[in-house]
This record gives C-alpha cells, structure tokens and sequence, in this order.
C-alpha cells in the first residue's frame, strides 16, 4: 500500500455546496474508520484542503477523491509520499478483544 497526499484547491463554494457537507463528512469519517484515510484538514480561509490516505495507486487514489460528493467544487494535486511520519504512528494499535 503506498501513501499519498492530495492537495485541494476549493472553487467558488455556493449554497449546493453547504447541503452536500453532511453526506461528504460521513463519507470522510468511514474513510478514516477504514484507516484508507489518515488526515484530513482544510484551511481557515477555506480555499485549500489536504488529505493524506492509503492506496495501491494514483488511480486508486483519483477514484476516491472524484467519488467526494463535493468533488464539483475543488481542483487537486496528488503527490506520492516517500516518508510520512506523524506522532500517532508512534503509538500502538488499541486492539479490544
């Protein structure tokens, strides 16, 4: 599995935007669930994004991102990562049995 990270750059958002945010949120938090996505974030200015997921490839990688029910509202960039640390990879994996 190769790491990826997606840059976006929001377009005009309009008010078909804020009533698509619901169902793109819970499409995100059951992306996050299934670890495909591992950060998430956008700017206070709300005019980039930056998201950072698992996948087999940059093909794979264009399916979910065009899939966001937003995805009429950003361009983006994809970016293959070489290292991606962040401080909760240091920690274990809770497992409840």
């Amino acid at each position: 599995m190769n790491k990826y990270l997606v840059t976006f750059y929001l377009l005009e958002l309009d008010e078909r935007f804020w009533q698509l945010i619901p169902e793109h949120r819970e499409m995100v938090n059951d992306l996050l669930l299934k670890e495909v996505i591992e950060t998430y974030g956008v700017n206070m200015q709300r005019t980039k994004g930056w998201i950072t997921l698992n996948a087999i490839d940059e093909a794979a990688v264009t399916a979910i991102i065009d899939s966001f029910p937003i995805s009429n509202y950003y361009t983006y960039d994809i970016d293959q990562l070489f290292i991606f640390d962040n401080a909760l990879g240091l920690m274990p994996k809770v497992v409840f049995n």
